[in-house]
């Protein structure tokens, strides 16, 4: 088939004449270059300044490249204005313009994470969740939680796709928890009554199936360093905005712990297992409270007084807790799919608690600074009037999990 697809400067010129445009020198040696990398296997860093028109700069090649070898090719951005761009004008045209050239419409998708549609077994289940407990007894955020979720609620009767992003205008993320779950709170399509007709299932679906995928750099970063696939199989990921890259990696990577996230975790918990299991958790992140009160925000170099054993206090009773309510029972989720919602709900909440615990106390156990991995650090922010404290840690660096991850495994063009 590569014989009788005419070569990228070709199908640019096509797609150029048949969109009015103009054509440039720029944007033919940057096509030229993306091609040239997605040929030989090596990565492209390429940096096309403003008039270049970069992105037909890239998807032709892209879709040649998608074409001719069956595979598929992932489309990385930083926003939604330009995932926006590039599935509502730029593909649909394209694709349009080069269908005669390439020999058929070549096929396109967005992807994102499961927790940005719509669950429907939630929302038909009526599965929310308590808002934050200092938000509890406020009437203004409860009044307009429910506004909001009747909203979304008649949203999911309208909206073909359940994309949070196509609801204009948006809603609180308090009140998007209330409609959504996380990968680790799903119960699977399989046991799941929705089934095949889940938002997060359908994309997937639909994504499986194109030429070209376009997802969000987080996304990105998730299916490349946590193992977890997620996207399809791709042998080339085209990484725009790539600026914004690092950061989003980061953002991923990066976790924190709460005296809120604990309770929360306990009363989900409490629920579906013993009182006494649920009131340990509970009384650890009173005493975490209490020492994140006594301590400055900032960088931390060492595990404050007092550190060590509440941190150790969470980590066992979030062990013990995930213990007592131990596996699911056969049939449980095609028997009870509000259980078993309810179940992955409450153990997705005690596994971060539990697992942001562990990765604060041995992120000092290398006791020379300049070989740790992680940066922990805490932060106050007011809300509402209050003071939230948290501890967050985050990677010092990225570049080895990119470069194990994502490079080691795609062609990877940069722009």
């Amino acid at each position: 088939m590569a014989d009788q697809l005419p070569n990228v400067p070709e199908l640019l010129q096509t797609a150029v004449r048949s969109l009015g445009g103009a054509e440039r020198t720029s944007q033919l040696t940057m096509a030229s270059a993306v091609a040239h990398s997605i040929d030989t296997g090596e990565h492209l860093a390429v940096q096309a300044g403003t008039g270049t028109g970069k992105s037909l700069a890239y998807l032709v090649p892209s879709l040649r490249h998608a074409v001719e070898s069956g595979r598929t090719v992932v489309v990385s951005t930083a926003t939604i204005a330009l995932q926006r761009q590039l599935v509502d004008r730029d593909l649909p045209r394209l694709a349009d313009a080069l269908k005669k050239p390439l020999g058929r419409r070549a096929e396109f998708a967005i992807l994102k994470g499961r927790n940005n549609y719509l669950c429907m077994n939630k929302i038909h289940t009526g599965a929310s969740e308590q808002p934050p407990e200092d938000e509890l007894f406020d009437p203004f955020t409860v009044s307009r939680l429910g506004r909001e979720v009747v909203r979304l609620t008649e949203w999911s009767s309208d909206t073909e796709t359940g994309d949070r992003d196509e609801l204009v205008p948006g809603v609180s993320d308090q009140a998007w928890r209330q409609v959504s779950v996380t990968s680790r709170e799903c119960i699977g399509k399989n046991q799941c009554p929705v089934g095949e007709d889940c938002f997060a299932e359908r994309a997937r679906v639909e994504a499986s199936k194109a030429d070209v995928v376009v997802t969000n750099h987080a996304l990105l970063a998730i299916d490349a360093i946590t193992g977890i696939q997620i996207l399809p199989d791709h042998d080339v990921v085209v990484i725009d905005e790539a600026h914004e890259l690092v950061d989003r990696v980061t953002g991923v990577a990066t976790a924190d712990l709460t005296a809120s996230s604990i309770s929360a975790a306990a009363r989900r918990c409490g629920k579906i297992a013993e009182e006494q299991d649920a009131d340990r958790l509970e009384a650890a992140g009173e005493g975490w409270a209490g020492l994140l009160e006594e301590l400055r925000p900032g960088r931390w170099e060492g595990l404050p007084d007092g550190a060590a054993p509440a941190l150790a206090a969470i980590r066992d009773a979030a062990w013990s807790l995930r213990t007592a309510i131990g596996p699911a029972k056969p049939g449980m989720a095609a028997a009870d799919p509000e259980a078993a919602a309810a179940r992955n709900a409450a153990l997705s909440s005690v596994d971060d608690v539990h697992d942001s615990a562990v990765r604060i106390l041995t992120a000092f156990d290398e006791p020379d600074p300049a070989k740790r991995k992680d940066v922990v650090w805490l932060s106050s922010d007011e809300f509402r009037g209050s003071v939230r404290r948290s501890v967050r840690m985050a990677p010092l660096s990225v570049g080895g999990l990119l470069r194990s991850r994502l490079f080691a495994e795609s062609t990877v063009v940069l722009t």
